[in-house]
C-alpha cells in the first residue's frame, strides 16, 4: 500500500515578534544661532544702521546745500515779474529824451484793473509817446541808457524790484532780503547804477529805509547795502552826485554826509539840515534847505554847499509872482527854488487854496525879481512838481486837475490822472504834453 509522506505545516512567523524597529524621524536641525553666528548678524546689523546713517546725514546734507544754494538771487529768478515788456528785440535799444508814468486808475469790461505804463517821448515828436513796460501797479521808476528799474506792487502790496532791457529783453526780479517795500529808487548818471531804499515788512527788522545800489549790467550780483560811519544807516533822502556814483543821504536825524556805496569808509559829513533839494546845474554843489530861524514867522532858508570845500553859501530867494494870499480865506503858498544855473536863476512854484481846489503858477527870478513863465490850464491848475532837463533848457511841470482825486495807492501815492508838460525854459512856451508823472528828469 502506497503511503504519502508526511508534510508538516510551516509555521507562521510571529509577525509581532519579528518585525523590525521603526526608524526614527531625522531631527531637525537647531534655529538657535551660535554664538558666532549672533555676533556677525549684530555687526551686520550695525554696518547697515551706520550706513542709513551715513546716508541721512549725506541726504541732510545735500538739502543744507540746495537752500543755501537758494540764494536772494535765486528765489528772484523763481518769482514772476509783475512787468511786461512793449519792446521787440528787432528794433534795437529805445531811446527818448523824457519818461513818464501812467498810472490807470480804470477798469476794463473784464473787471480787471488796466495796466500802469512807463512811456517814452522826444521833444521834437508833438506829444506822441511810447509804451515800454507796463505792470498791474507800478510805485516809481529809473531811466537808465539800457535798461529801466520798476518798484512794482505785489498782490499783499509788498514791492517787486525789476530791470526791463530798453533792447525787448524780458524783465528780471532784484533780488530783495525779504517782503517789504521799496522806495526812493533812482538812477547814477554813470548810466549801471540804481539806488532805493529798503523797509521790511517786520516791525522788527530795524532800522527802516535801508539804503541798497544794485549794477543793472551784472545781472548775477547781490544788491549791495550802503554803510555809513557806524554801519548800516537809515536813509530819509538821497541823491546821486551828478557824473559819479558818489551818494548824498540824509539819515532820519537830518544829518547829511557825502559817501562812496563802491569804497566803505569814505565818510565826509555835510552837517544837519532841513532838506536836499538837489544840485545846481553844471555843478556838484548840493542845493539844500534849512528851517526857518522863527518856526511859523520867517520863511524856510535855502543854501548851497560845495562839496569839494565844504564852503556853504546862503541864497537869496524872492517873494513869489503871479497868485497872493487874500482876506477871504484864499492861501498862498511857495514851494522850494529849483536852481536853473550858476548864476542864481531858479523857478519857484507858488499855489492858491480855495475850498479844496489848488491853482499853481511856475515863477522864475533872476536878478531883477520874479516873473510868472507858465500857468497851466484851468482844469489842470494843480502842480506837483518842477524838474530841469539834462540839457537845462526845458522844465518839466507834474500837472493835475484842481480837486485832489488820490490813486490810492499804498506807497507814493498820487492825483489822478497826471500829465507832464515840458515848457521852454526862457520863454516859458509849451513844448508839449505826455501822460504820466515822475518824468526821469526829477531823478
Amino acid at each position: 500500500m502506497s503511503t504519502k509522506p508526511t508534510t508538516k505545516p510551516t509555521a507562521r512567523p510571529n509577525a509581532k515578534a519579528t518585525a523590525k524597529p521603526a526608524a526614527r524621524p531625522a531631527a531637525k536641525p537647531s534655529t538657535k544661532p551660535t554664538a558666532k553666528e549672533t555676533a556677525k548678524q549684530k555687526a551686520a546689523a550695525r554696518r547697515a544702521r551706520r550706513g542709513f546713517v551715513r546716508s541721512l546725514y549725506g541726504t541732510i546734507a545735500i538739502l543744507a546745500i540746495l537752500a543755501g544754494a537758494l540764494t536772494a538771487g535765486n528765489l528772484a529768478e523763481l518769482q514772476h515779474p509783475n512787468s511786461v515788456s512793449a519792446l521787440d528785440r528787432a528794433s534795437g535799444t529805445a531811446s527818448f529824451e523824457i519818461y513818464t508814468l501812467e498810472r490807470n486808475a480804470g477798469f476794463d469790461g473784464a473787471g480787471k484793473k488796466i495796466p500802469d505804463a512807463i512811456r517814452g517821448a522826444n521833444l521834437s515828436g508833438g506829444g506822441k509817446t511810447t509804451v515800454l513796460a507796463s505792470a498791474p501797479r507800478i510805485q516809481e521808476f529809473a531811466a537808465l541808457p539800457t535798461a529801466l528799474a520798476l518798484a512794482t506792487l505785489n498782490e499783499d502790496n509788498t514791492s517787486a524790484l525789476e530791470i526791463v532791457p530798453l533792447d525787448g529783453g524780458s524783465p528780471r526780479i532784484v533780488p530783495l532780503p525779504k517782503a517789504g517795500k521799496v522806495e526812493n529808487l533812482r538812477a547814477a548818471a554813470s548810466g549801471h547804477l540804481v539806488g532805493y531804499t529798503f523797509t521790511s515788512s517786520s516791525s522788527t527788522d530795524q532800522p527802516s529805509k535801508k539804503l541798497f545800489v544794485y549794477d543793472v549790467e551784472d545781472p548775477s550780483a547781490s544788491p549791495k547795502q550802503v554803510e555809513g560811519i557806524n554801519g548800516q544807516i537809515s536813509a530819509a533822502d538821497w541823491k546821486f552826485v551828478p557824473g559819479s556814483t558818489t551818494l548824498v543821504v540824509q539819515n532820519d536825524g537830518l544829518s547829511m554826509f557825502v559817501l562812496d556805496p563802491l569804497s566803505p569808509g569814505k565818510v565826509t559829513p555835510l552837517g544837519t539840515h532841513g532838506g536836499l533839494l538837489g544840485f545846481v546845474p553844471g555843478t556838484g554843489d548840493l542845493v539844500v534847505a534849512d528851517r526857518a530861524l522863527r518856526q511859523g514867522i520867517d520863511p524856510e532858508r535855502y543854501s548851497t554847499i560845495n562839496l569839494a570845500t565844504g564852503t556853504v553859501t546862503q541864497l537869496s530867494v524872492a517873494e513869489g509872482a503871479g497868485l497872493k494870499s487874500s482876506p477871504d480865506g484864499v492861501t498862498a503858498t511857495a514851494g522850494p527854488p529849483l536852481l536853473l544855473n550858476s548864476g542864481g536863476l531858479y523857478a519857484q512854484v507858488t499855489s492858491t487854496f480855495d475850498a479844496g481846489n489848488e491853482r499853481s503858477v511856475v515863477n522864475v527870478t533872476d536878478r531883477n525879481g520874479p516873473k510868472m513863465l507858465y500857468r497851466p490850464e484851468p482844469g489842470r491848475s494843480r502842480i506837483a512838481n518842477v524838474c530841469l532837463s539834462p540839457t537845462g533848457e526845458h522844465l518839466a511841470i507834474e500837472t493835475a486837475a484842481p480837486g485832489y482825486v488820490g490813486d490810492q495807492y499804498p506807497n507814493r501815492p498820487a492825483p489822478t490822472a497826471m500829465e507832464t508838460a515840458v515848457v521852454d525854459v526862457k520863454t516859458g512856451a509849451l513844448v508839449l504834453t505826455v501822460p504820466g508823472f515822475l518824468p526821469n528828469w526829477c531823478e
